[in-house]
C-alpha cells in the first residue's frame, strides 16, 4: 500500500510538473515571432528586476530601441512604441480593454474602481458617474479652490526658502512640497476642507510615506495578479490597513470614510465639491469611497511629478527659462492680468507657457509603466500577428521623444518647438502624441487633466513671475524611482527673489 501511495503521489508530481512545462512551452510558441530580450518570452522575473529597479520606462525605452516598435517584455506581454498604433488600440471603438495588470491599483481587492474596471462597460459606466466631479457640473468655486492654495504655497516659500545674501542658501525640496500642494489643492476640490499639509510644511501622519511606499507594492500585485484573489482570504484582509488606524494608509482611509459617512448622513447640504457630485451620482457608498481614493492617490502625484520635472526642466535650460519670464512680464505690463493669481482663462492665452507645460510633460511623463491593454480578438500590429488574449503595453519614454515626430531634438527641453512648428500636419501629429500622456482622445482619458492643466498653469507663472530657480545640486538635481509612477528625494532647488 506504500509503495502504491508512493507511485500515486510520484504521478501527480510529474504530471503537474510536465503540465506546467507545456503551458510554458505553449505559451512560448505563441508569441515566437515577436523579438525581445533573452529570457523574457519564458517568465516574468525580467519584467519584475526591471520593476523592482525602480527603473521600468527605461528598460522599456531600451528594449523599444533594440527590438522595434513592437517587443514582447514577458509571456503574455509585448509594449508598442507606434503611437498610431497605440492611438488605434486605445480608441473607443477598438474593442480593446484593460488587461488584468491593473487590479493591482485595487485598493479593495474585492471591487474595481475607475482605474482597474478591465470591462469596458464596467468601465463606462464608472466614468459616466464621476466624469460630474472632475468636470465641475454645477461647482462654481473650482478656480478660487486653486487659488487659495496657490497662494498657500506661495506664502510657504515666502516665509522659508527665499534663498538671499542675508539669509544665504535655504533649499526646499520640490518632492515634499509640490506635493504638499497638489494634495491639499485634491482634497479642497474634493471635500471643500484641504488636508492642511501646507500649513504645517510636513507629512503629518506620514500618510504621503506610506503611499508612496505603496506604489511598488502595487505594481508587483499587477505583475502578479493572482495575489489580488489570495487578499480577498479572511486571514490575509485582516492584516490589510483599515480606518482609523493610528497613521499611514488606515488613518488616510478612515479619513476618506468619516467624509464620506459625513456627507451621506446630510446629502441636502450641497457642498460644491467632487464629493458631492459622486455622492448625487449612481454610485454606491462602497464605490464612492473608492473613488474619492483613486482621486487622492492619482490625482497628486502625476500633477505634483509634472511640476517638479518642469521647473527642474527649466531651471536647467536658461533660454526657456528667460523667454517664460519674458512672457509672464508681458502679460503683467499689458494689466489684463488677474492678481494675485491669474485666471486660467488668461493663463491659457499665454502661448509659451502652455508650451512649456507641454514639454514637461512631453520629457517625463507623469505615468509612464505598463499600462497593458488587451483584446478578445486576433490583431496585427506593427505588421505581426498578435494572437486574442496577448497583453500589449506602450514605452511612454519612447514615444514621447520619437524623433519622426518631435524632431532630431526630440531628447531635448525645447519648448519652442510647439510655437516655431509652422506645418499645420507635423503640429497635428505633435499634439496628438504628445496627448497620449494623459490618454487624450482615447477610451481612458484621465479625468483631471482639466484639473492638473489648471494647477500647471497658475502655479508656474506666478512662481516664475516671483523668482529665479536654479538646482541646489547641479551635479546630482535629484534622486528618483519610476515604478509607472515617480517617486523623487532629494529634488533641492535654490529660490532667489527676482529684481524688480
Amino acid at each position: 500500500m506504500v509503495i502504491f501511495n508512493s507511485l500515486v503521489l510520484t504521478g501527480v508530481l510529474v504530471s503537474s510538473v510536465l503540465y506546467i512545462f507545456a503551458s510554458r512551452i505553449k505559451t512560448y510558441l505563441r508569441l515566437r515571432h515577436i523579438p525581445g530580450p533573452a529570457g523574457a518570452a519564458l517568465s516574468r522575473s525580467w519584467i519584475f528586476k526591471k520593476t523592482m529597479a525602480g527603473r521600468i520606462p527605461n528598460a522599456l525605452a531600451e528594449v523599444a530601441g533594440e527590438y522595434g516598435p513592437l517587443a514582447r517584455v514577458g509571456p503574455n506581454w509585448l509594449i508598442c512604441s507606434d503611437t498610431k498604433e497605440i492611438r488605434r488600440m486605445w480608441s473607443v471603438h477598438s474593442g480593446w480593454h484593460r488587461d488584468v495588470w491593473y487590479n493591482g491599483f485595487r485598493f479593495d481587492p474585492a471591487n474595481d474602481n475607475i482605474l482597474t474596471a478591465n470591462e469596458n462597460k464596467v468601465h463606462h459606466r464608472i466614468r459616466s458617474n464621476v466624469l460630474p466631479g472632475y468636470n465641475a457640473k454645477g461647482i462654481t468655486t473650482q478656480e478660487g479652490v486653486i487659488d487659495t492654495q496657490v497662494g498657500k504655497l506661495l506664502g510657504l516659500i515666502e516665509k522659508k526658502y527665499v534663498s538671499s545674501k542675508e539669509t544665504g542658501i535655504r533649499p526646499m525640496d520640490m518632492a515634499r512640497k509640490f506635493l504638499y500642494f497638489t494634495q491639499d489643492t485634491t482634497s479642497a476640490l474634493g471635500f471643500t476642507t484641504p488636508f492642511g499639509y501646507l500649513d504645517v510644511d510636513e507629512d503629518f501622519n506620514n500618510t504621503i510615506s506610506t503611499l508612496e511606499g505603496m506604489l511598488p507594492t502595487v505594481t508587483t500585485l499587477g505583475l502578479f495578479p493572482v495575489i489580488i484573489s489570495l487578499m480577498n482570504n479572511p486571514l490575509v484582509k485582516s492584516l490589510l490597513p483599515k480606518p482609523h488606524d493610528n497613521n499611514g494608509m488606515g488613518k488616510l482611509l478612515g479619513l476618506i470614510k468619516d467624509r464620506v459617512d459625513a456627507r451621506y448622513e446630510n446629502k441636502a447640504k450641497g457642498e460644491e465639491d467632487i464629493l458631492q457630485r459622486f455622492v448625487e451620482s449612481n454610485l454606491s457608498r462602497q464605490e464612492v469611497e473608492a473613488e474619492v481614493l483613486i482621486m487622492l492617490f492619482g490625482g497628486t502625484d502625476t500633477t505634483a511629478t509634472a511640476l517638479r520635472m518642469t521647473v527642474f526642466y527649466l531651471s536647467t535650460t536658461p533660454a526657456a527659462h528667460g523667454a517664460l519670464q519674458a512672457e509672464i512680464d508681458n502679460a503683467i505690463r499689458s494689466g489684463k492680468v488677474t492678481r494675485p493669481v491669474i485666471a486660467d482663462a488668461e493663463a491659457l492665452e499665454l502661448g509659451y507657457l502652455n508650451a512649456v507645460i507641454k514639454e514637461g510633460l512631453r520629457m517625463w511623463p507623469p505615468i509612464s509603466g505598463l499600462q497593458l491593454k488587451c483584446s478578445d480578438k486576433d490583431d496585427v500590429i506593427c505588421g505581426y500577428q498578435v494572437p486574442a488574449g496577448t497583453a500589449v503595453g506602450i514605452s511612454e519614454f519612447t514615444v514621447m521623444r520619437d524623433k519622426s515626430v518631435f524632431g532630431e531634438d526630440a531628447d531635448r527641453f525645447n519648448p519652442s518647438r510647439w510655437v516655431e512648428e509652422r506645418d499645420p500636419k507635423r503640429l497635428k501629429e505633435m499634439e496628438l502624441t504628445q496627448g497620449l500622456v494623459f490618454a487624450s482622445g482615447t477610451r481612458w482619458e484621465c479625468l483631471g487633466k482639466k484639473l492638473a492643466y489648471t494647477e500647471l498653469r497658475k502655479v508656474l507663472f506666478e512662481l516664475f513671475l516671483r523668482y529665479d530657480f536654479a538646482m541646489t545640486d547641479p551635479a546630482k538635481p535629484f534622486e528618483y524611482w519610476n515604478y509607472g509612477a515617480t517617486l523623487h528625494e532629494h529634488m533641492n532647488v535654490t529660490i532667489t527673489r527676482r529684481e524688480a
